[in-house]
Order: structure tokens, then C-alpha cells, then sequence
């Protein structure tokens, strides 16, 4: 069993974590470029 330190999901095979962790990272990007575009807009 593999775990996910993001949200503790547990999967199969470490291939399968490594999928589910690219969603974790994606969203964590997507959410520091909206705080920045929202930082710019307010100056």
C-alpha cells in the first residue's frame, strides 16, 4: 500500500500514487498563479 502525504488516500501500486499526486501538485500551482493575479490586480 502506497499513501498520499497531500490527503492520506491510499493506492495500490506507487504508479497509481504518482498519478493521483500530479492532481495534488497541478492544484497547488494553479492556486499560487490565481494568488499572485489577484495580489497584481488589487496594487
Amino acid at each position: 500500500m502506497h499513501q498520499c502525504y497531500y490527503c492520506e488516500q491510499l493506492f495500490e501500486s506507487k504508479e497509481e500514487l504518482y498519478e493521483h499526486v500530479e492532481v495534488h501538485s497541478d492544484n497547488e500551482r494553479n492556486k499560487e498563479i490565481m494568488d499572485r493575479k489577484k495580489q497584481a490586480q488589487q496594487k
